[in-house]
């Protein structure tokens, strides 16, 4: 008896866990996927909205999928787009111009035409966020112009326009955003957002005009999910300096009484916001603490560990910094008048019963900010020797 109870209970787990292994039942094939490698969002009138998306194009199916709008590409990929009052509208479109159904999960790329921003994203990231195949991790771009453009132009080093994009947000020359930090950005206490600003390139020794790649200009500047401005490179390295973004620099000063320059490459940095409230009035103090190597040396100061013009030299590089955040920091306060660089969370994390009492007043108090930068800028590695006669 004990035997075939046994038995009954070991039928009885294979019965159950059968269910286990009935494979990818939800799998989908590949050959029935039209892969999305990046996609332009453009305002077309004051109430539609152009959805462009760059598709890859299988080795063996031909040059194309659909005629109508396809445009651009590189042999590899080809652009179609669609209207409609929103993406998820304009996605339907697009759907009945492809045999194969649309997959998002491999877009790495989102780019927003400058319209489209003075317009608004929030709705727009509000379909991204929810719909499951849309990558969080994916980048988000502002084009001057229209976005789709820049999906439709030729790149000769990468793959397509999108990988370009892709490559240069890896390297982190400038600012960069992914759709989670940006939904993130848009619910923080200051309301503001910054993405890479992204201009058209036209490649060398081309007479086509579509021959090029989008690059990184600036920073776009966003408040309540909207355009504001455009701040150019100075003023984004400034940025990067005070939210400790910075992660890749090169930085060249020009040494008193002596002709030539230096460069030193930044190695690692560390920047810190400390946020004070006294006697009614508002303070910042944004510290940065880099180290660097010395890269190029076309002066004749002596550059040894020990050397008193070493020290000279660190000191002048502190003030180049600063003088970056201080640009920065007076662009915002008055050109923009936003709190571009979110000290309001910093204000709310520390002191959280002041803040829920001026909270609304946060427009008016932040160009009020009395602001302070200290930096701190080693040489770690200033080389051996010197090409050039030593004092």
């Amino acid at each position: 008896m004990n035997r075939l109870v046994r038995i009954a209970l070991l039928l009885l787990v294979v019965l159950l866990l059968c269910p286990l292994l009935s494979g990818c039942w939800d799998r989908k094939e590949v050959n029935d996927l039209a892969l999305v490698t990046g996609v332009a969002i453009d305002q077309r009138d004051d109430k539609t909205i152009e959805v462009s998306i760059q598709i890859f194009i299988p080795q063996d199916s031909g040059q194309g999928q659909s005629p109508g709008e396809a445009s651009g590409g590189t042999g590899t990929t080809f652009v179609q787009s669609a209207s409609g009052v929103n993406i998820a509208d304009a996605l339907s479109q697009l759907q009945m111009k492809f045999s194969r159904k649309i997959y998002w999960g491999h877009a790495e790329v989102y780019i927003f035409g400058a319209d489209k921003v003075e317009h608004g994203i929030k709705e727009d990231m509000d379909f991204l966020m929810r719909d499951s195949e849309p990558r969080e991790r994916a980048y988000v771009f502002v084009s001057k112009g229209k976005a789709k453009k820049v999906l439709e132009m030729h790149s000769i080093l990468e793959r397509n326009t999108s990988e370009v994009l892709r490559e240069m947000a890896v390297n982190k020359t400038s600012i960069t955003s992914s759709m989670a930090h940006l939904m993130e950005m848009l619910e923080e206490e200051s309301k503001t957002a910054l993405l890479p600003w992204v201009e058209l390139l036209q490649a060398p020794n081309q007479d086509d005009p579509s021959k090029g790649v989008g690059y990184i200009n600036g920073t776009a500047i966003l408040h309540d999910g909207k355009l504001i401005g455009v701040s150019d490179t100075r003023v984004t390295r400034g940025i990067l300096w005070a939210i400790n973004e910075m992660d890749n620099a090169i930085i060249t000063i020009r040494p008193e009484h002596s002709d030539g320059t230096l460069s030193v490459q930044l190695l690692r940095n560390r920047s810190r916001i400390k946020p004070v409230f006294k006697n009614g009035e508002w303070f910042i103090t944004i510290h940065v603490n880099c180290k660097n190597q010395l890269i190029q040396n076309t002066t004749d100061i002596n550059t040894d560990q020990s050397s008193k013009s070493l020290h000279r030299i660190e000191k002048q590089l502190e003030e180049n910094i600063e003088e970056r955040i201080y640009l920065a920091i007076d662009e915002a306060k008055n050109k923009y008048k936003t709190d571009i660089f979110n000290f309001a969370g910093a204000f709310h994390r520390k002191y959280p019963r002041i803040w829920k009492k001026h909270e609304k007043d946060w427009e008016a108090i932040f160009p009020q900010i009395k602001f302070t930068v200290i930096v701190k800028a080693d040489i770690l590695r200033p080389g051996m020797f010197s090409t050039q006669q030593s004092k």
